[in-house]
């Protein structure tokens, strides 16, 4: 089998990707320094840019507004960002790719703030599309990921069956993945045939991506 790599699997919209780059990195106004040090230091921490990349791959096939597909594409990553800060603060996490966590030098109520703040970036950013329904599937994303995480704190961790495991892994990862698909082909006003199916694309990439991200803990 040809192992195809991440770099020629999004070299169709490898311009576009560095444009999402530099919307992240963009200066706000009035933002304080140590926040400018800390979004600095979790967006060059590493990852693939995946999420943004197969919005943007999405986006393109209905012929959405390439401008309001940047800002899209670089809403999905500053939000799941913002997870990840609050991620690593509930699991006490000092590393995330080799690379120190927040916590490694923040106190928790100053990561807490940081999340809250890049939760905010995202929310800026999905308005430069000006595309209303954008928001509410934001919203709604978030609803889930926080939910899922609130489930899992108070439901111990026992042995849990395999729908439960589904349901566990939607939420923490397929769900910011079907955010990437479905807010692209709603970008592109795809017609409800198209719009399905990318949904379910995004579910089974995001499900597979953390199925195998698990099987690693064990190998």
């Amino acid at each position: 089998m040809t192992t195809i790599s991440t770099a020629e699997l999004f070299a169709p919209v490898q311009r576009e990707l560095a444009a999402v780059e530099a919307r992240l990195h963009q200066a706000v106004q009035d933002q304080h320094s140590s926040l400018t040090a800390a979004t600095e230091r979790l967006l060059n921490a590493g990852g693939k840019r995946i999420r943004p990349a197969i919005c943007l791959m999405a986006a393109r096939i209905f012929d959405a507004d390439p401008d309001h597909s940047i800002s899209l594409a670089a809403a999905v990553e500053m939000m799941h960002t913002a997870t990840l800060v609050h991620d690593d603060l509930i699991d006490d996490a000092l590393l995330r790719r080799g690379v120190p966590t927040l916590n490694a030098d923040w106190p928790a109520d100053a990561i807490v703030l940081a999340g809250d703040y890049l939760f905010a970036r995202a929310a800026s950013l999905i308005a430069q599309t000006n595309h209303p329904p954008l928001i509410e599937l934001f919203a709604r994303t978030l609803m889930i990921v926080v939910n899922g995480e609130i489930k899992q704190r108070f439901s111990g961790r026992g042995c849990i069956n395999r729908d439960d495991y589904y349901e566990r892994i939607y939420a923490k990862t397929a769900a910011m993945f079907v955010l990437a698909t479905e807010a692209a082909a709603t970008l592109g006003e795809a017609d409800q045939a198209s719009l399905e199916a990318l949904i379910e694309f995004g579910r089974q990439v995001g499900m597979a991506f953390q199925i195998v991200d698990d099987a690693r803990d064990f190998t």
